[in-house]
């Protein structure tokens, strides 16, 4: 194989192949990356068996072939160079790029991973896509542990797309206006969510969703990304929106909410017992949080409005920050009482909703 490419778009593709590809001491191939040169393109292919990826860049191709490498060294390599255009040569066991020779896999030992057509479900500018998981996934259940909850939940509609993630003691919604091609709902693991949103950053192409047979796709450009589903049973969350009810409301500037769970969180995550929980009183029109840690305490209060009597509850304000985090206008929080659910919305926004179970209270 003789070929020659860019050595940005080499780059670039190397770089996105780094996020799938990791080590794999069971089958050592997989821990390489697959460089195929035919027809004027190098089409690189990378996968974990779990989540592939197949991009294309343009190339003079001399001679045709395929190989297998790691991705690594070479790519710390063409870094450092200032070419404009790389020539990769396979020959003799060898990739030479630029006099330097690394070491090569054997390809035929590589499975085959090809794009296979799915049925559309969508299609959204990137950036959109990306700040949609950005806005659910801190709720996530954050290990394989529980399978079923270690996911975003994407629910299509007509006119309407959701995504909804829970780890059993949060739920968050967010809803974006989107024009499905069909009514589906899928589970998406929520490492490939990640890795998604990393191969899809600083792209300005639309990005093409599809499923088929509990596989995800995903088309961008010149690049390929297919997923495995999880098909165990997600919670019954419509159950619990459509139950969602209160008497209290109470409105906070944001960046004050923020400011203050930020010094109550610097306490309260070192309380052994009771970690991130806080004692949260709604006093007229004034929040009261208190934490101690034991060697520590912090008392932070906050201008509020409320409609609805004065109650308390222990929440745990590291749940609070992360979705206030993700909102720039006012804070609205919703409860009864201090063993109900709390609902976090913002301000003039109900597509974007947080269901946050309480503590036991404190005395």
């Amino acid at each position: 194989m003789k070929i020659k490419v860019n050595r940005e778009e080499l780059i670039k593709v190397l770089s996105n192949l780094s996020v799938v590809v990791r080590e794999n001491s069971i089958r050592p191939v997989m821990s390489g990356a697959k460089l195929e040169a035919k027809d004027g393109m190098a089409v690189f292919t990378g996968s974990n068996l779990e989540f592939s990826y197949i991009s294309s860049i343009p190339a003079q191709v001399e001679n045709e072939g395929v190989t297998v490498f790691k991705i690594p060294l070479i790519l710390e390599y063409i870094k450092l160079l200032d070419e404009e255009n790389l020539e990769m040569i396979v020959g003799e066991g060898k990739l030479s790029i630029h006099r330097a020779e690394f070491s090569i896999m054997d390809w035929e030992d590589y499975p085959e991973i090809e794009e296979n057509e799915s049925d559309d479900l969508f299609v959204l500018e990137s950036e959109k896509i990306i700040s949609a998981f950005e806005k659910v996934k801190f709720s996530a259940f954050p290990t394989v542990d529980n399978l079923a909850i270690n996911c975003i939940r994407m629910s299509c509609e007509s006119e309407n797309l959701n995504f909804i993630s829970t780890d059993s003691y949060r739920l968050t919604k967010f809803t974006m206006p989107a024009a499905c091609e069909s009514n589906q709902e899928i589970s998406i693991p929520l490492e490939s969510v990640g890795t998604i949103c990393k191969l899809l950053k600083d792209t300005e192409e639309p990005a093409r969703f599809g499923v088929k047979n509990a596989v995800l796709t995903v088309r961008c450009g010149d690049s390929y990304m297919s997923t495995r589903l999880i098909e165990l049973p997600f919670p019954d969350y419509r159950s619990i929106f459509k139950s969602m009810s209160y008497t209290k409301q109470i409105e906070l500037n944001t960046d004050d909410f923020k400011k203050s769970m930020k010094k109550v969180l610097t306490v309260a995550k070192r309380n052994i017992e009771t970690k991130n929980g806080a004692l949260f009183e709604f006093k007229g029109n004034k929040l009261v949080s208190t934490v101690s840690s034991g060697t520590a305490k912090t008392v932070q209060k906050l201008d509020t409005i409320k409609d609805g009597d004065d109650f308390r509850a222990s929440l745990n304000v590291k749940f609070i920050y992360d979705f206030i985090g993700n909102i720039q206008k006012n804070s609205i929080i919703k409860a009864t009482n201090s063993s109900s659910m709390f609902i976090l919305e913002e301000t003039g926004n109900s597509s974007y909703t947080y269901v946050l179970m309480p503590l036991a209270l404190r005395d």
